[in-house]
């Protein structure tokens, strides 16, 4: 009896020791593992931009175009462009049918100009091949770039500049193109058109300026000429407000003056990031306009908890031009350099630097922060020394049991 109680104490030991083994074998391996793993990604080159948000009112100095014909209007200007006094911006047409001849009968006359032109390149059979390659792909790759940009006032000049570049190739390499018949079509048909006796009503520019078609109704809420007397309350008063009644008569508008403002109301500690001869660029975040240059024209009273600050702007085009109220970031600062996660950030010797892995080893590289958020930081390479981070390098994010020339 005593030696069979023996014998099962002998196997219960023997077993628990297996045991033990077994589960110390599968924690070694376990924490063996955890060590091995680790995580990485690589530092690529980022720009970052500390920006003040806020809400603008934008003031141009405006002018209203009236008429009070009535019927169906043709454009001769879009908005931001330039216009002299004098100049016709629309065509008012009594009927609708008067407006259709009109437009074909100008698209005639475009053709028939571009035919004669062209016909007069078959006589010059000396152009530079290689030349004319080049310049189809130049106007090939600006007309692909402004339809990317969703730029159609500049797409349709890029592809008819392409057009023409092709049929000058095509008569350089001895192909015929038969331009006589197509200008006795196009001429005929013009012929046809009866264009001479259309009722219309031209609509002219009083003043030279930029112009703008119809009204938003804000164009009296802050006037242009009290930019200098324009206090926060104003300006908060205006973002607030709802646009005012738009006279039938409003055809549209001249920019008389060059410069326009963007006025807008900023805790007043934040100025501090804002001075007169610091570059600033401010985002249109709601019109996809980024880095518009601006310069600083006034800040109000910094006695106060916010204050009016007044940016001044000389550019000009048609998403600017529908500027009003808007939300906007202003630019302060920006930091350019190799953005890499906080958790790869570790301090030896007193140094701030990440490990890095090329082929199987590991190796500690130095930085630079130059700037940082709760989750990632902009570091770089002050003097592109060997031993700070480099581009494309693959940084450490996360792992344990770290160290330099560790093999992996």
């Amino acid at each position: 009896m005593k030696n069979k109680t023996v014998k099962r104490i002998a196997s219960i030991v023997a077993i628990a020791s297996v045991c033990v083994f077994f589960f110390s074998y599968i924690i070694y391996h376990m924490v063996s593992s955890s060590n091995n793993e680790i995580k990485t990604e690589f530092a690529l080159k980022e720009t970052v931009y500390k920006t003040i948000d806020t809400k603008c009112f934008v003031i141009r100095d405006e002018e209203f175009i009236k008429s009070d014909a009535q019927g169906t209007t043709v454009s001769f200007a879009t908005n931001g462009d330039r216009v002299a006094s004098g100049d016709t911006v629309s065509i008012v047409f009594s009927s609708s049918e008067d407006a259709a001849t009109y437009l074909k009968a100008q698209e005639l006359k475009k053709d028939i100009e571009h035919y004669e032109e062209l016909s007069g390149q078959a006589n010059f059979q000396t152009l530079n091949i290689n030349s004319l390659t080049k310049k189809i792909n130049s106007e090939l790759y600006d007309y692909l770039d402004s339809v990317e940009a969703r730029d159609f006032k500049n797409a349709i000049p890029s592809v008819e500049l392409f057009r023409d570049s092709m049929v000058g190739k095509q008569i350089a390499t001895g192909k015929t193109v038969d331009f006589p018949d197509n200008l006795v079509r196009l001429n005929e048909e013009l012929s046809s058109l009866d264009s001479g006796n259309l009722d219309f009503t031209e609509i002219k520019s009083k003043n030279a300026g930029y112009f703008i078609s119809g009204s938003d109704g804000y164009e009296n809420t802050l006037k242009f000429s009290d930019i200098d007397s324009l206090t926060a309350k104003d300006v908060k008063k205006a973002i607030k407000s709802k646009p005012g009644n738009i006279s039938p008569d409003v055809v549209g508008r001249t920019v008389s003056s060059f410069k326009w403002y963007i006025a807008c109301v900023i805790d007043t500690d934040k100025t501090v990031d804002i001075t007169f001869d610091k570059k600033i660029y401010i985002n249109f975040p709601g019109s996809g306009v980024e880095r518009l240059p601006v310069s600083l024209y006034r800040i109000g009273d910094k006695g106060a908890k916010e204050t009016v600050v007044v940016f001044c702007c000389d550019e000009m085009n048609k998403s600017l031009s529908d500027f009003r109220i808007e939300d906007i970031e202003i630019i302060t600062d920006e930091y350019s350099g190799y953005r890499i996660s906080n958790t790869s950030i570790r301090t030896i010797d007193g140094q701030q630097g990440v490990y890095i892995v090329r082929g199987n080893l590991m190796g500690f590289r130095k930085i630079r922060v130059i700037y940082s958020t709760k989750d990632y930081s902009i570091v770089d390479n002050p003097d592109n020394a060997s031993d700070y981070i480099k581009l494309y390098d693959k940084v450490v994010t996360e792992g344990v049991d770290l160290y330099d020339n560790k093999l992996i």
